[in-house]
């Protein structure tokens, strides 16, 4: 008999684009609003509006990239009364405006008509990540549309570095959606979160640049924006990645739990064959007996003990009770039939060995962010400030700006620098890392002052040193 719930989606997806209600839908398979609410819930994973919504609108979203029909037409389309509701519904559920959405071709949440309720479940995480992710594309698009305004070498190199990072980012989208149909596919999540990582790097080292760029010259409002732009672009990006990587623990936890059920089934299945077996064997206690105790060491293994490797070492020694069993047949061909529940057991131990092979590897949580990397992340941003820093000096150098004393207590500043970076590698205390890179940021401040506007690349590479002073 079909279930009706399934029979209700099919009747969801041919009246989509009309105002729905649970008392219709409910109706339309002769169920009464609370039985059927309930029943839906149970089936699919979350409540029929919430389903019936998100079907709109993932359909809205293919509307929107693949006609050039209006974003009000499309909105009348799918049962909204107007584009300002539409948007902030569609907004809610892609991350982006219906507008953003199809100016950049952005990764859809594809709402399927018909899941598994586990992939129903995992699809939540997943459309969890592609709303963070659809909008920190969009702000990347724009940060990098605003640098490509003006006409200077450095904003073009800029904005196309940006774009780039979308790209990136966007390619890693297509992965994940991958994760809500397969869910083995979580394994990608390393080498996602890799990119997601290395964009806030890019991220930063883009503002970095950008502010390094505009305190050379004179600074205008229109520099100041972009600068603050690309700032607010770093700091999205790493908020975006710490939420991608609290999702993809959540989408872990999710499979390992499902994953633990299964494998529970699974050798309650073997063990409850194994008594099977065991009970029907009689005059041979030692068989009996060692298959009795095998039942029970398999009941008891730790559920993170239960490896292919160890469920192995179990088909082994089944294989030396049943040839010790095939040996005994031999003098008592009458006693086959009594053992034959033995190649059942051995059936159902191998079938749970093949379901462990199979297992996706490390659905584990992503590990936790150490002090002693903290460190290293320390000392490698210094690394960078350093490197900046030298690149100034030289340039002020080539141009004459520096006398003696000057360069002097350029390359005191950069000693001091060095030396934080060398306690940082050595995960020294922390607070005398912080107070060597704020003492490097007091000299090279006092430095920038004597300069005066010559000094201003110095000023704003100071300031940078004091914020990783406090990072530290």
């Amino acid at each position: 008999m079909e279930n009706p719930v399934l029979r209700s989606l099919e009747i969801i997806e041919s009246q989509i684009s009309e105002k729905l209600t649970v008392e219709h839908i409910a109706g339309s398979v002769h169920f009464s609003k609370f039985h059927y609410q309930r029943l839906f819930r149970e089936t699919v994973g979350e409540s029929v509006m919430e389903y019936v919504t998100k079907r709109k609108l993932t359909l809205a979203g293919r509307e929107l990239l693949e006609t050039n029909a209006a974003v009000t037409d499309v909105a009348i389309k799918f049962g909204y009364d107007s584009r300002e509701g539409f948007s902030r519904s569609f907004k809610a559920y892609m991350g982006v405006t219906p507008g953003e959405y199809r100016k950049y071709s952005l990764t859809a949440i594809e709402k399927k008509t018909v899941k598994e309720r586990g992939k129903m479940t995992y699809s939540k995480s997943t459309d969890k990540i592609i709303r963070e992710l659809n909008d920190f594309i969009v702000k990347a698009r724009e940060t990098a549309n605003h640098a490509r305004k003006e006409g200077e070498p450095f904003r073009s190199v800029i904005a196309d570095r940006t774009d780039n990072l979308a790209n990136r980012v966007q390619a890693a989208l297509e992965r994940i959606t991958a994760i809500a149909e397969r869910p083995d596919e979580i394994t990608n999540r390393f080498a996602i979160l890799q990119i997601l990582t290395d964009s806030a790097f890019e991220s930063n080292l883009l503002a970095f640049n950008v502010g390094l760029t505009v305190s050379r010259a004179q600074p205008t409002q229109d520099s100041d924006l972009m600068r603050e732009k690309f700032y607010a672009l770093a700091v999205a990006a790493h908020l975006k990645a710490d939420k991608v990587t609290e999702f993809f623990n959540e989408l872990s936890a999710l499979i390992f739990e499902d994953i633990k059920k299964s494998y529970d089934d699974k050798i309650r299945q073997v063990v409850q064959v194994a008594k099977s077996a065991t009970a029907s064997v009689s005059g041979y206690d030692n068989i009996k007996n060692e298959l009795t105790h095998f039942a029970t060491r398999l009941e008891q293994i730790p559920f993170d003990e239960k490896t292919a490797l160890r469920l192995d070492d179990c088909v082994f020694q089944l294989n030396i009770i049943s040839f010790a069993a095939d040996m005994d047949i031999t003098h008592n061909p009458q006693d086959k039939e009594m053992f034959a529940k033995l190649a059942e057991f051995k059936d159902a131990l191998t079938d749970a060995v093949e379901f462990v092979d199979a297992l996706p590897k490390g659905v584990a949580t992503v590990k936790e962010y150490t002090p002693q990397q903290h460190m290293q992340n320390c000392a490698f941003q210094g690394n960078i400030l350093l490197f900046y820093t030298r690149g100034e000096v030289e340039k002020m150098n080539n141009a004459g700006a520096l006398d003696d004393d000057n360069n002097r207590a350029a390359a005191a500043v950069c000693d001091k620098i060095n030396c934080a970076i060398q306690l940082a590698n050595n995960a020294a205390d922390a607070t005398a890392v912080s107070q060597n890179y704020f003492h490097a940021a007091d000299e090279m401040n006092r430095l920038a002052d004597v300069l005066g506007l010559c000094g201003n690349p110095i000023k704003f590479l100071a300031t940078e040193m004091k914020r990783l002073a406090e990072r530290v």
